[in-house]
């Protein structure tokens, strides 16, 4: 009984902190970049399969600029995307963190949620004009090395498709 209730407990603190992360728009490995947590032990807290300390309790709960207990507060709902962000920015500056390389922490995250649901990608792109809408519509300039191996990894989860050009060491990308 004891071990049954424990285990719904990791879980629902996991469930917590991943919609609270997930309506920050905050990927696992912003969190790991900005307080220290690794992206693995985000992930297994996040799953319910690891019992976390209080110091990575407040250290979370610091980050989103929230108290301890809201973390732990599983019926209430969470704090609204526009106040976390704002939390989340001011624990940067604070903790003398660049918001862009912060940012670039999340390319996957930014690839999933704002380009591949825009039309953007309804048409074939190279990775070269991915880079050029990045930075013009979201202020971070990331490679095209990088952003082809974040598309890489979205193909590899069936979100977008690989496609060859004329040029065989050039692709392009568009959303399945």
């Amino acid at each position: 009984m004891r071990n049954i209730k424990k285990a719904e407990s990791l879980k629902r603190f996991g469930a917590r902190l991943r919609q609270i992360r997930e309506t920050a728009e905050i990927s696992q490995e912003q969190i790991q970049y900005a307080t220290g947590i690794t992206q693995s032990h985000l992930s297994m807290i996040e799953s319910g399969r690891l019992n976390t300390g209080l110091s990575h309790i407040a250290a979370l709960a610091e980050f989103f600029g929230l108290e301890e207990f809201q973390l732990l507060q599983y019926a209430d709902p969470v704090p609204a995307s526009d106040l976390l962000k704002k939390n989340v920015a001011r624990y940067l500056k604070k903790n003398g963190i660049d918001p862009s390389l912060f940012l670039k922490k999340s390319l996957a995250l930014t690839l999933r949620t704002k380009v591949i649901p825009s039309k953007f990608l309804s048409t074939p792109r190279y990775t070269k004009e991915i880079a050029d809408l990045l930075e013009q519509k979201f202020g971070v300039a990331f490679t095209t090395s990088a952003i082809s191996q974040a598309l890489e990894n979205l193909r590899k989860e069936g979100l977008v498709e690989k496609l060859a050009t004329d040029n065989k060491s050039k692709f392009q990308y568009r959303k399945k």
